[in-house]
C-alpha cells in the first residue's frame, strides 16, 4: 500500500489598492465554480512558491504584483483529489491591464471595498486570509542571500596554489541555482542589489542584474577576509543598509554574501539561527521602525 501523497501546492496573493475611501481588494469571478475569489492557482513543477503567486495573480488579473509580507497558509480538503496546500501573500500592485487573461477560466476582475469583499468572497478561507492581511503594516523587504555552490577551495586551490579565494567563482550547479534565482528576485519586486566583492557572490545576482537592468552595488565590508579581521564591520554595514531601506520602502533590497557572515548580518534584523544551503534566501519584511513583522526561507529547486 503507497504512502499518503503530500498535498496539492498552490499560491497566491491579496493585492489591495489604497483609495481615499479605504483599500480595495483584488478578487476574481470563476464561471467553472460560480465563485468569487481571491487570485491564486496551483504551483508547477519545479516553480518557487512566491514565483508561482506573481504569475497566477498575473494569469488571473491582469495585474502586475510584488510580493511583501507572507501570510499564513490555508489547507483544506479538495474532493476526489486530497489536500491542498496555498500559500497566501500580501501583493503590491505595480502594473494593471497586463497580458492576456483567460476568460474560461476568469471572465470578471473585481475591485471590491474591504465590507464588499467579506460579503462576496464565497469561501470563508479567502477572508481569513483578508482578514489577517489587513492587519500587516506597511513593510520594508530585505532579501539575504547566501551565494550560489562555487568551486570547493580545494579545487580552487590545485589549480593555483596562490589562488586568490575572492576569485573563486561559481560551478555548474551554482549557475544553474543563479538563474534560478531571477524569478525569485523578481516575485519580491528587487530594485536594489548589493553584494560581497567575491566573484562567487557578484555571480550569483548577475542574472537578475542583467535581465532585469539593475546595477550591483559592492560591498566590502561583508567579505569573508573583512569578517575575520574586523568581526563588527559586516554588522554596522547590515545596519547602514537597513537604514537606507527604511529610508526607500518602495525598492526592495537583495544582499549577497557568505555563510560565516550573514548570521552577524541577519542578527540586525533579527532573523534566528538558521544556517543557509547555497543561493538559500532569507526574506526579512520590517516595519517602518526596522522591526521584523514577517520572514521566510526559500530554497532553490536545483
Amino acid at each position: 500500500m503507497g504512502g499518503r501523497r503530500g498535498p496539492i501546492m498552490a499560491a497566491g496573493a491579496v493585492a489591495l489598492r489604497p483609495t481615499d475611501d479605504g483599500p480595495r481588494v483584488l478578487a476574481v469571478h470563476r464561471p467553472r465554480y460560480d465563485d468569487i475569489s481571491l487570485p491564486k492557482g496551483h504551483q508547477e513543477s519545479g516553480e518557487d512558491s512566491p514565483v508561482a503567486a506573481v504569475r497566477e495573480v498575473l494569469e488571473e488579473t491582469g495585474v502586475k504584483v510584488r510580493l511583501s509580507a507572507s501570510l499564513q497558509p490555508i489547507e483544506y480538503d479538495v474532493p476526489r483529489k486530497g489536500s491542498k496546500l496555498v500559500q497566501w501573500w500580501l501583493g503590491t500592485v505595480c502594473a494593471e491591464n497586463v497580458g492576456e487573461i483567460d476568460h474560461d477560466e476568469v471572465d470578471e476582475v473585481l475591485w471590491l471595498d474591504v465590507d464588499e469583499a467579506r460579503r462576496r468572497l464565497s469561501y470563508p478561507t479567502d477572508v481569513q486570509v483578508l482578514e489577517e492581511a489587513l492587519t500587516i503594516p506597511p513593510t520594508v523587504t530585505i532579501l539575504m542571500v547566501r551565494h550560489a555552490k562555487a568551486v570547493s577551495r580545494k579545487e580552487w586551490g590545485s589549480r593555483d596554489g596562490h589562488a586568490d579565494d575572492a576569485k573563486r567563482p561559481l560551478d555548474r550547479r551554482g549557475h544553474r541555482q543563479a538563474k534560478a534565482l531571477r524569478g525569485l528576485l523578481e516575485a519580491y519586486g528587487v530594485t536594489r542589489l548589493v553584494s560581497s566583492p567575491s566573484k562567487r557572490c557578484i555571480q550569483t545576482l548577475e542574472p537578475f542584474a542583467k535581465s532585469s537592468g539593475r546595477q550591483i552595488a559592492e560591498c566590502p565590508e561583508i567579505t569573508e577576509e573583512t569578517f575575520t579581521a574586523h568581526h563588527k564591520a559586516p554588522r554596522r554595514a547590515m545596519k547602514k543598509l537597513v537604514a537606507e531601506a527604511l529610508a526607500d520602502p518602495g525598492s526592495p533590497l537583495a544582499i549577497c554574501g557568505h555563510r560565516p557572515v550573514l548570521p552577524s548580518m541577519g542578527d540586525v534584523v533579527h532573523s534566528g539561527n538558521h544556517p543557509m544551503s547555497t543561493a538559500e534566501c532569507l526574506i526579512v519584511h520590517l516595519d517602518q521602525k526596522g522591526r521584523p513583522v514577517r520572514q521566510e526561507w526559500h530554497r532553490p529547486s536545483v
